[in-house]
Parts: structure tokens; sequence; C-alpha cells
């Protein structure tokens, strides 16, 4: 296969932000505007867009269009978020458009995937926000793209994968949003609580309630071990049988992490995440957890699985009193003081033999899911390094 420079094959095109001071150019605008944000939102294809431009904007400020059908990827902060846009839409500075110049038969499906392959940091300068490209440093990129037959088969492959991925997450949101209007159906909405259960403080339902700590990183020795130590990038799941970094005893004896049981709760209360997520998990090992997290350990008026749901349940109210004042976080002392409505237990207990139900086909799905991933990651790998 030849070599080609990216300059060879496409016309970069970088996007352009109108004046945010001018509010006609934002206000009521029809004409689609990509931002980082609704390429993190979308799939292969973008299919709308959060903010819009107004005719004047484009007119004024000289902004270009993308035309259907190209390719687009974010190159600075967020490198390598890729789309093909389904019309003509605009976008900001950070995302780069790559207008087929012609040379040789180029699918953008394949492009795509190339680009979602390619391991672009490699190429990357330090900014202060974070990793950005520049224009004269993509353009210079060499890939080795295959003959039109073969990016057309390739493409068949790699949908067919790609769009199973796409069915087993859209069945665990699925699941995930029948467990919520289950709860929902039995209890009410928590926040309103419009079928009078008693009330009470996080802190009241609670045996205790800890923090976790980080042993020293001038002690590798503490890192030497196979007792799992969760972070916010480790709460990916309502389950934890793991994590990525584990300690030993000698780390938490010298750090104020503690062992959390089996069953605890486990909260992100302090991560960017928490401008769109709350994290909340079960632990099913024994494990320890960093400052940035918090251990709810249940007393006999609430069940462990009833209190986690309910956590997630309540999420947007949470997340509207996230502060960012050196970092997004919770503010602690509120949420353990704020009230939760507390049905009988018996009845707590029947919707957690609702949800272990629920959760044996997640787990199901998430293997099928897995196995996927895996193939895809592996398919990807193989047609382009």
């Amino acid at each position: 296969m030849r070599e080609y420079r990216l300059e060879e094959l496409f016309d970069l095109q970088m996007g352009k932000t109108p004046s945010r001071n001018n509010s006609d150019y934002w206000d009521d605008g029809t004409n689609d505007w990509i931002s980082i944000r609704d390429l993190s939102n979308s799939g292969k294809y973008i299919e709308d867009t959060k903010e819009k431009l107004s005719d004047n904007a484009i007119e004024e400020s000289g902004i270009k269009l993308i035309p259907e059908n190209t390719v687009i990827m974010s190159f600075k902060l967020s490198i390598g978020k890729v789309a093909i846009t389904t019309r003509p839409m605009f976008s900001n500075e950070a995302i780069m458009a790559f207008h087929d110049k012609g040379l040789i038969s180029i699918s953008p499906e394949y492009f795509y995937y190339l680009f979602l392959g390619k391991e672009w940091s490699a190429g990357s300068n330090k900014a202060v926000m974070g990793i950005t490209l520049n224009k004269a440093t993509l353009s210079k990129v060499k890939i080795k793209p295959h003959d039109f037959t073969t990016q057309q088969n390739i493409v068949n492959i790699l949908n067919k994968s790609s769009e199973i991925i796409i069915l087993r997450k859209r069945k665990l949101e699925e699941l995930d949003n029948l467990i919520k209007s289950r709860f929902v159906e039995m209890f009410g909405d928590p926040i309103q609580n419009p079928m009078e259960w008693g009330m009470k403080t996080v802190d009241e339902v609670c045996s205790s309630i800890y923090g976790g700590g980080t042993p020293s990183k001038q002690h590798p020795e503490y890192y030497d071990g196979d007792i799992p130590w969760v972070t916010p990038k480790d709460m990916k799941s309502m389950f934890i049988l793991d994590s990525i970094d584990h300690i030993n005893e000698l780390g938490i004896n010298n750090s104020s992490t503690k062992l959390a049981p089996v069953d605890s709760i486990l909260m992100v209360i302090r991560s960017g995440i928490l401008k769109h997520t709350l994290p909340v998990a079960i632990n099913k090992v024994p494990v320890t957890v960093n400052q940035d997290m918090k251990i709810f350990i249940t007393n006999d008026t609430i069940s462990t699985y009833f209190l986690a749901y309910l956590f997630k349940m309540i999420e947007p109210d949470v997340l509207t009193g996230v502060r960012a004042v050196t970092a997004d976080n919770i503010d602690f002392t509120v949420f353990r003081n704020r009230l939760i409505p507390v049905p009988p237990i018996d009845l707590q207990n029947d919707y957690v033999q609702v949800v272990e139900q629920v959760d044996k086909l997640k787990v199901e799905v998430q293997k099928s899911l897995d196995e996927t991933q895996i193939l895809f990651d592996s398919l990807m790998q193989a047609y382009f390094e």
C-alpha cells in the first residue's frame, strides 16, 4: 500500500467561533455549528448540534461550510473524536474537516474508522489546556489507505461489529431504565415523595460514612499488593470487582484510606465527571478508595441496594449542587444531611429482588458487549496498524 500525507489526500479546513459578544449570531440560529461536545455525544454520523449559527454569523464571520458526508475530527484538547456530517454544517476551531481532493477513491466511512483507530497523541504538543495538534503537524501525518474495494470490505465488517456494540449498549440502557421505572412504580419520585414515606437523612440510615486516601507515591512498595484501590476512573458500572491500581496492607497503614467491606456503597464526590454523572457502585470484594470518594455502610433501616439505586434516582438533583472550587465536588456536609424517603424494609427487599433479576440480564448483555468490543478492537488493530 502506498503511503500518503493527509495533505495529499485532503484539503484540511479549520472551523471558527463567531463573536460571542454578538447575540444576533447565536440567538434563533438555524445553521448547525459543531463543538467537541457534539462529537462526544454523536456516533459515526453527527445528526444535530447543541448550538446554531444565524445567517448573519456565517456571512459576517467568514466561517466556511463543511459539506455533507465529510469526515471531521477534533484536533485540540480532546484529540481524535471523529464523525461524518449528515448535511452541510459548520464547526468551531478545535475541529478539522477533511475535504477529499479526489486523488484516490475514498470511502468516508473507511477514513472514519482509520482516524478513530489512530494514535494521534504521538504527534501532539502539550498546550496549557491539554494536548493539542496544529494544522501543519496534522497535514504531514502519514497514512497507508487500502484500495477502494478493500476499503468497502473493511467498512462492511467493522459496521457489523459496530452495530452489535450499539445494540448491546442500547439494551443496557433499556435495562437501566427498567430499574428506574420500577423504582418509581413502587416508591414514587424520591424527590417529591408522593407516597409520603418516612424521611431520614443519609447520615441516619448509615452506620458509617468515611472517605479514602492516597498512599504516598514516593513509596512504590505501597502499591505492590492485591487490594483494589478504587478511584473515579474505576467507577464505570454498578458493581466493583476490581480496580486498575492496587495497594497492600503497608499502604493502608501509612495513609488515610481504609478497607471497605463487601456490599458497601462507593460514591465519587470530587471529579470532573460530576458535571454530568454521579458515579455510584457497590463493591463485591473488599476495596480501598482514594480521597475523591466516599464509602457508605448502611444500618438495618435500609437496604444497601435500595440506597445505591436511590442515589442514582436523585442524581440530577444532586448534580445541580456540584461546586467548582479547585475541582468539581459535592458539598458532602449538605449531602449527608439530605432527607431521603425510607419505605418499609420488606418493600425495599422486594425491589432488590427485581433489581437482582435485571442485573443478571445486564451481566449477560455486558459479557456479549465486552466480547464484541474486543473483536472490534482487534479488527481495527489488524486493519490500521
